[in-house]
């Protein structure tokens, strides 16, 4: 994917005024999730969270106040991502874009940005064995061996025989034959917040919903993704922070979930 980064010259006017979504509408807890509240953040402990489209985890040193403040970054990039495909049209590719430059433009540095990415073609059932090759890659094995996401994905993927894949998330997709996932990272690296990033794209050949794992097994799939290598800065961060946060408070109970492992 070539995603070009471009951070706004005034990042707290920016985050004032990017668009949003203009209701919750559209954001409705899916089923398996309607008895849940935002999850509480506990202190020095690993872990993992649903985020609309995305996975995330943070490792234990990642402070607790810092982690909400993270997330809703997260939320707020892709909230935007859709409101801009809402007005401008455009595919995946562009989602990933205003997601990127939006994150971008909360305070996160873009350390690298990998373009060369790879594609895997067949049913479903074989492209999902690509994803968590391709996640542990992007984390590292030092990072992998005590991964809580590693485990989320091994644990979806090994459910119910009759039944292996398990709907994550249920709103629409962006485009009629296409849907994206991310999953993150975020740790500490000499007391700075870092955050590895993976970026999927999913093309099906039939009109698909947005979910992390599809239940039809025989449809040709192409899975493409990219990576990112994310470092805080903190300053810029402790200016935008209450600002997304204000933006997004009507999404969070929607939108941000624990994932039971």
């Amino acid at each position: 994917m070539n995603i070009s980064i471009h951070q706004a010259e005034n990042p707290e006017s920016f985050c004032r005024q990017v668009p949003l979504p203009e209701s919750t509408r559209g954001y409705a807890l899916s089923r398996s999730n309607q008895s849940r509240l935002p999850m509480q953040f506990t202190e020095g402990e690993g872990q993992a969270i649903a985020i609309g489209s995305q996975i995330a985890e943070f490792a234990g040193d990642v402070p607790v106040d810092l982690r909400a403040d993270i997330a809703n970054s997260y939320l707020f990039a892709q909230l935007a991502a859709d409101r801009a495909l809402e007005d401008e049209g455009g595919g995946t590719r562009s989602w990933y874009q205003r997601y990127v430059n939006t994150i971008a433009s909360t305070g996160w540095i873009v350390l690298s940005n990998d373009e060369s990415f790879r594609e895997v073609s067949g049913s479903t059932m074989e492209v999902h064995k690509e994803i968590i090759p391709i996640v542990t890659a992007a984390l590292g094995p030092a990072v992998t061996a005590g991964a809580i996401v590693v485990k989320v994905l091994e644990g979806l993927a090994a459910m119910d025989d009759d039944n292996p894949w398990v709907t994550l998330f249920e709103r629409e997709s962006q485009r009629a034959t296409a849907n994206q996932f991310q999953v993150s990272y975020a740790s500490m690296e000499q007391g700075v917040p870092q955050s590895t990033l993976v970026c999927f794209e999913l093309d099906a050949a039939r009109a698909i919903t947005q979910v992390l794992f599809f239940n039809f097994s025989t449809t040709d799939a192409k899975l493409t993704h990219f990576n990112a290598q994310l470092s805080l800065n903190t300053g810029i961060f402790a200016q935008t922070a209450p600002i997304v946060a204000e933006r997004i408070r009507s999404f969070l109970l929607s939108q941000i979930a624990e994932i039971p492992i």
